[in-house]
Order: structure tokens, then sequence, then C-alpha cells
């Protein structure tokens, strides 16, 4: 069939290149009988121009087709009258083939005009094509250009000529310009090329008849002698092609496998093997094809391996795994499968599989689970893996023994029997618990388990749900920590707290009573003092008056502590809910507050940020702005006082402020940043820096811790300033 078909092409293209260089010399042959006539009636106007001008032109009686040229108006002999008396007017060459193409064009159909760039008759100006021939002429690079084109919807072949100014000519048109030579303008010929071309279509449809015969009478013959060989040719192409495909799914299958392939006769002899096996094995195929399996196989002996092959042949065993080693000596780990066929000598076909990867990943596997193992049935936690709804458990570590009391076999084989083993108590919490979290990823939870003997264990219960890398459904990771020493000494310490509390809220009355007892009789001394020392005015010596005023001073001086410790005592006692506070008004009301001590100080105070609403006790947190500014204030040194109030986040939770100044700071080393804070605690001389008796910062360390934050100083060394420092737990969004 292949032949055939080259044949049959042959003989269409050879009948197809014939017919189309027919047509193509018929086309030659219809434009060349067309530009015949184009020659042929181009040198007939020709003829008629120079007959015309080589006689001056042609006179006329004007008519009303042909009335006196306005274009040669400029000629004094124009128009003549003949002795006759009838009157004449002069046709020059242009004029008289222009009115003959208009009144006898129908009669040959062929046009023809005399055109130039520059014409007296705007009629005569050239067209585009015309005009671009022109200039080639002039230019001396062609002397004729043609082409066919559409005139008036028909297809016509335009031939253009130029023509030159000649002796001649100069009559009529000298005052243009022109010398005698030089290229006046052109002469058009143009022939419908209608009649030419139904004389084409009727040799090309003649022609085309006549290769179609060839053609017809070609193919009968060719089927004919294609039939003849067909028959002979069929039987020899179907047995060669299915040997050759048989040959080629064989080659494909064990090439593009990419398992390795052998094929051996009975006694274990390769005969053929794939590439696979050789890349992996390390040999080249020649190689192999000299060896047996027992100088591949790294864990048969010969005998061994004689004996799987008789074992094959039976065909008691078709699929085995061995180890076998490349030529590097390398050991690789290898499934079999084996196939024998009987046919001649006996032939086995075996494809040798590299399972390297998979027994190496069950090796990591089993070595991961026993230290899984190990380290699951360790330590003191348990640990288990259940469903994710805990109907089922799959592995629970021995540790469940020991906290939970029971067996983990019990839990294992009855998956619903743990809820009567949590305390009373905690039963309904964990198991609305455990029902609400399936599904949210990770839960924890802290309950009491009751042991068999009545015994009480307190555990933390944590579970992580993780999703199927296979894609199964979910299932849970849950680990249960003994804390029940961890709840005793959360007790204790419940218990010393709460005792704490009872002895600090005692210590407060206490302090509150005896301060407001002790100023009684302080009283009584300052009075009694005072009344004594008006009485005996005049009659004491400059000594005793020394004394009375030694006692009236301490008792003011004892009254003034009392009075301080009373302020301690007071904070946290005045039984106000805490609401919340706008700071800034408060700094703001403070800064007031010390208006006239700024002015002896010549001080400021910048309250560098707006300050946040905190929730608080706004007359304590007044209190601790105010100390904290007038300490700033009295404690200056020698340059103008500045002071500033600052605020900024510390971490999501508190808010931490600053109140900075340049006095006379604290001397470094010494611990004065927490002995400050102290109870009538002093770092100068009773009448230094205005007095005062050091209750100012431990009142304020009280209301702060009050309020949940911590206050504390920060100094540089003397003379360089302090800082003291607070925070305050923010408002929740």
């Amino acid at each position: 069939m292949r032949y055939t078909a080259v044949g049959l092409l042959a003989w269409t293209l050879l009948l197809g290149i014939s017919l189309a260089w027919n047509i193509s010399k018929q086309r030659e042959i219809t434009l060349e009988l067309a530009t015949n006539t184009a020659l042929a009636n181009f040198n007939k106007d020709v003829a008629y121009r120079l007959w015309a001008s080589g006689h001056g032109g042609v006179y006329v009686e004007p008519t009303e087709k042909t009335p006196p040229s306005p274009w040669l108006a400029h000629l004094p002999d124009r128009d003549l009258i003949a002795n006759d008396g009838r009157r004449l007017t002069l046709m020059n060459p242009a004029y008289m083939l222009r009115e003959m193409m208009q009144d006898h064009g129908e009669l040959y159909g062929i046009k023809g005009r005399i055109v130039g760039i520059v014409a007296l008759n705007p009629a005569n100006v050239a067209d585009p094509w015309e005009a671009e021939g022109i200039r080639q002429f002039a230019a001396g690079r062609m002397d004729e250009i043609m082409e066919v084109s559409d005139i008036d919807g028909a297809p016509f072949l335009r031939l253009f000529k130029p023509f030159r100014m000649e002796a001649s000519c100069q009559k009529c048109h000298g005052h243009l310009g022109f010398k005698d030579g030089e290229v006046r303008g052109g002469i058009g010929v143009s022939v419908p090329l209608a009649p030419y071309q139904a004389g084409e279509a009727e040799v090309v449809r003649t022609m085309s008849a006549t290769h179609g015969t060839v053609w017809l009478t070609g193919v009968l013959a060719i089927g004919w002698i294609a039939r003849r060989s067909h028959a002979r040719l069929t039987a020899n192409a179907m047995m060669t092609q299915a040997l050759s495909d048989s040959e080629r799914y064989y080659r494909a299958i064990v090439e593009t496998s990419s398992d390795g392939f052998w094929m051996t006769d009975a006694k274990g002899r390769i005969l053929e093997v794939n590439n696979a096996y050789a890349r992996r094995s390390g040999y080249s195929g020649e190689q192999l094809r000299t060896m047996s399996i027992s100088d591949l196989d790294a864990e048969e002996t010969s005998e061994e391996t004689s004996a799987h092959i008789a074992a094959v042949t039976r065909g008691d065993v078709a699929r085995f795994e061995t180890r076998h080693r490349t030529r590097t000596g390398e050991v690789w780990d290898v499934e079999v499968s084996t196939s024998y066929f009987p046919g001649g000598e006996g032939r086995l076909f075996v494809f040798l599989r590299d399972i390297s990867e998979r027994k190496q990943a069950e090796r990591v596997l089993a070595d991961s689970e026993r230290r899984f193992r190990e380290m699951a049935e360790t330590i003191d936690q348990v640990f288990f893996i259940a469903d994710q709804d805990y109907r089922r458990f799959h592995y629970i570590s021995p540790a469940f023994s020991r906290l939970w009391g029971r067996d983990p076999a019990n839990l294992i084989e009855d998956p619903t029997s743990w809820p009567a083993w949590i305390h009373p108590e905690d039963r309904e919490p964990v198991m609305a618990l455990v029902a609400s979290s399936i599904g949210s990823g990770e839960y924890q939870a802290e309950f009491r388990v009751v042991h068999p003997d009545g015994s009480v264990v307190w555990l933390h219960a944590k579970s992580f749900e993780v999703n199927d890398p296979a894609g199964g459904s979910p299932y849970t990771l849950g680990f249960h920590t003994d804390i029940s020493q961890a709840k005793m000494v959360e007790a204790e310490l419940r218990d010393k707290n709460q005792a704490l509390q009872r002895s600090n809220a005692e210590l407060e009355s206490f302090a509150y009573v005896a301060s407001h007892d002790l100023r009684e009789p302080l009283r009584n001394i300052t009075s009694f003092s005072t009344l004594l020392s008006r009485r005996l005015a005049g009659k004491l010596n400059d000594e005793e008056r020394d004394y009375i005023k030694i006692v009236t001073d301490a008792a003011n001086r004892m009254d003034s502590l009392v009075r301080d410790l009373l302020e301690v005592s007071r904070v946290g006692q005045s039984g106000r809910a805490m609401v919340p506070v706008s700071l800034n008004e408060l700094a703001e009301s403070a800064r007031d507050g010390l208006r006239s001590q700024m002015q002896a100080a010549d001080a400021q105070i910048e309250i560098a940020s707006p300050l946040p609403i905190v929730m608080g006790n706004d007359d304590e947190l007044y209190r601790v702005l105010l100390n904290l500014l007038g300490n700033a204030l009295k404690y200056h040194g020698p340059d103008p006082v500045r002071i500033v109030l600052d605020c900024d986040a510390d971490g999501p939770e508190m808010w931490r402020f600053t109140v900075a100044d340049n006095g006379i700071g604290l001397e470094a080393g010494k611990g004065y940043e927490e002995r400050i804070f102290g109870l009538f605690q002093r770092l100068h001389q009773r009448d230094e820096y205005g007095g005062g008796t050091g209750i100012g910062l431990p009142v304020c360390r009280k209301i702060i811790e009050r309020h949940g934050g911590r206050i504390w100083a920060e100094s540089e060394g003397l003379g360089k300033g302090t800082r003291i420092v607070f925070t305050l737990p923010r408002l929740p969004d």
C-alpha cells in the first residue's frame, strides 16, 4: 500500500505540475496578445499625433461637440475664416485623440490618452500612476510601464510610454517652457482584458479535461498493478509485522520497567537482563550475561539457589525476598517475582524490585516504635492514644496502673469504664469538658480519681487531637500527670495566705486603734507643757525653757509619726469600689496643687504623654501622684528643676509610669533605691529638704501594690536625678 500511495502521489504530482505549467504558459500567451494589441494601438495613436503635429494641427468647423479649445486661446490663429466664409478652429493632437475616444471608442473598446504633469487642459493631467511613470521616464530609468488594473469595474492592460517635446509641438505648448527632446508627458493605451481572459478560460478548461483523462487512466493502471502485488506482499508483511511487534513489545516492557529483569535457563544462568538491573547492580549487560544467580545473591548458597529454582519450576514459589550484592560490594534488598516457561530447555522470567528504601523505612519504624515504647513505659506520666471520641484506646502506658490504680487492659477492653473511676464531684465537669472539646484540637483539665482502695489522686490531663496522615479519622494523644503533691502544697499555701491576710487585717486594725489612742496622751503632753511654759513665763531660766521646748517638740514629733502611721493603716480601708480613673486628670490636679512650690523652686512639671484610664481608687492614686511629684520638687539641686511624668506600655497587660527629675539623686551601691520605701526611712537629717517623716513612699508602695502594680526607684548616682517607676494594670479592650 505504501508503494501504491507513493505511485499515486507521484503520478498526481506529475500531472498537476504539467497542468500548472500549461496554465501558466497560457496566461503568458494571453498577456502577450493583449500587450501586442496595446502596442499596435499605441503606435496608431502615435501616428495620429505625429501626422497632426507635423501639419501644425487640423482646422475644422466648430460644432457644439467640438467648440474652439479654450486652452489654445493663446494662439493668434486658433480661429480662421475660410474663403467661402466658413469659420474654422484649430484642433491639436490631444484634442483630436480625446474626441475620437469619446465619439468612436465603442468601435474597438481601447482607451487612449495623452497626459502630462503640466497640461493645458486639466482633463489631460496625469493620474498618480501615470505621474510616477513620467518621473521615471524623465530620470531615464525606464522607457515604458505596464500594469493590469480595473477601469470602471473591468480588467484592463495599461501601457504607458513617454513622449518628448518636438519642434512641431512648440506652436501649441512652447509657452509651457519645455525644450525639444525633454519628456513632455506620456501616451497611454488601456486594452480591455475580458475577451482575452474568456479565450484563456476556454483553453484552460480543455487542458484540465485532457490532463484529468490522462490522470484517471494512470490511476487505473497503478491500481491494477498494486492489486496484483498486494496479495503476495500481505502475507509476508503480516508475518514480519507480528514478529516485529512481539519483539518490540517485549523490549518495551523489559526496558521501560523500573524493576530489574532477568531471563535465565533452568540452571540459573543469566541469558537476558535489562538496563534497570544493570544500573542498580553496577555491572554492564555484557558482564551480567556471563554470570548466574549465585554470583549475585548475597544470602543463598549455590545449593539453596538450585533448590529455589526447583521450587519455582514446580510452581511452589512465585514471589520471595532476598538480598543481592552490587559490583562494589553493597548489599541491597530485593523482592523477586518469577514465572517458569517449560518450552525448549525451559526459561525463568524474573522481575527484581529494589525494596531497600522500604526495608530501611521498616527498620527505622521498628526502631522508632522500640524507642517510643521504652519512653512511654518508663516515664511517670500516663500516655495514651485513642479515637477522637474515646470509644477505643489503641495504647495506654504502664504508668496508668499507678496513677489510676487499674490495669490498662481493663480500659482497652471496656473504653467506657473510665468515667466511673473519677471522683463523683469532678465526674460531670470532666465529662462536659470532653464532650464540648472534641474537635477543638487541644484541651486540658484537673480532676481526682478514686483508687479501688479508696485513696484519691489528683491528675492533670492534657489531650491533643492529631489528623491521621493517611487520611483517616483524627485521633487523640493524651498525657496524665500526678499533681497530688502540688495540690497539697497549693492547699498549704492557700491556708497560709488566708492566715497571713487575717494577720495583716489584725495588724492594720491594731495600728489604726493604737495610733488613734496614742494621740490622746500626746495631746495632753503638748497642751500641759505649753500651759506650764505660759504660767512660768519669766520665772524659768534658759535651761528650763529648753527642757520644756524639748518635751513639746518631742510630743509634736511623736504626734506627727502617729498621724503618719494612722495614714498608712487607712490605705485600702475606705471600702470604695474600684472604678475607671483618668490618671491624666489626676496628674493635672496634682500639678495644680503644687503650683506654689513650683514657683518657689522655679520648677517645671511636664506631662510628656497622655496618661491612660485605669481601674482604681481616685483618692489613693491622686495621693501617689501628689507624693511623687512633691518629692521631686523637694529634693532638688541648684539647677532649675525639671520633672517629667511619662507613660508607656509595659507588655500587653500593664502600663509603665515614670516620674523623672534632675535633683540630688541617690548614691549608687548603697541599696538606697529600696531603703527609701521603708517605713519612716530618711536618707538625710530631719530638718534637711523641708523635713518630713519618711512616710510618703511607703504609702505610695502600699497603694500601688493594692492596685496590682509594682513601684521602684532608679538613679545613676548623686547629682544625676532620680526616676520613680510604677506599673498599673491596663483596662481590658
